[in-house]
């Protein structure tokens, strides 16, 4: 079951305090009921004091499809007060924007650049701190960031491409201390 990425993980874990290490291989079931084996690992501690998550998910359920070789990053923040969701925009985000659609709309330039969802009601109040939305753009802004998603009073989930960071420990610090560096704005 142990691999290159365990062995990062492993690695990495042993950077943090309070470190720990667990690793599951379960079966998973497609809606089309297709069934896939897949291998979990979860890297937990402490970063600089602040609780950090690490997953790697070899098979990642998105509605009725997977994405393969998933790496999670979670790290507390706790005086968050958004709820929101920021990924790249696509082509058809900037169509959908010309019809009043494709994520919310505000006057910092996050909000042309990267598709933010939440409610409309929600409470934005991180999206109006310049130095957390530069830092926001530019980890969701790399090329194998999947999303990043803000809990209000919680912290920073992001999910990103797992290759690039399989075989590089320095990688993964530096990933992860993207992600804490924005839950700690």
């Amino acid at each position: 079951m142990s691999g290159p990425i365990y062995e990062t993980l492993l690695e990495f874990s042993r950077t943090l305090r309070d470190d720990h290490l667990d690793e599951d291989l379960s079966r998973i079931e497609l809606p089309n009921n297709r069934v896939l084996d897949t291998q979990v690992i979860h890297a937990r501690g402490k970063l600089d004091g602040r609780p950090v998550v690490v997953s790697y998910h070899s098979h990642w359920i998105v509605g009725s499809t997977y994405r393969p070789h998933i790496l999670e990053v979670f790290v507390t923040g706790n005086h968050l007060k958004t709820e929101a969701e920021c990924r790249a925009r696509s082509f058809l985000d900037d169509v959908l924007r010309w019809f009043g659609g494709g994520g919310l709309r505000g006057p910092d330039p996050i909000f042309t650049e990267r598709r933010i969802d939440a409610a409309r009601d929600a409470d934005l109040t991180d999206l109006d701190r310049p130095e957390f939305t530069a830092r926001l753009a530019n980890l969701s802004g790399l090329v194998y960031c999947h999303k990043v998603q803000i809990q209000a009073g919680t912290g920073i989930n992001a999910w990103f491409h797992a290759l690039p960071f399989q075989r590089s420990l320095p990688q993964l610090q530096a990933l992860v201390r993207t992600v804490a560096d924005l839950a700690s704005t």
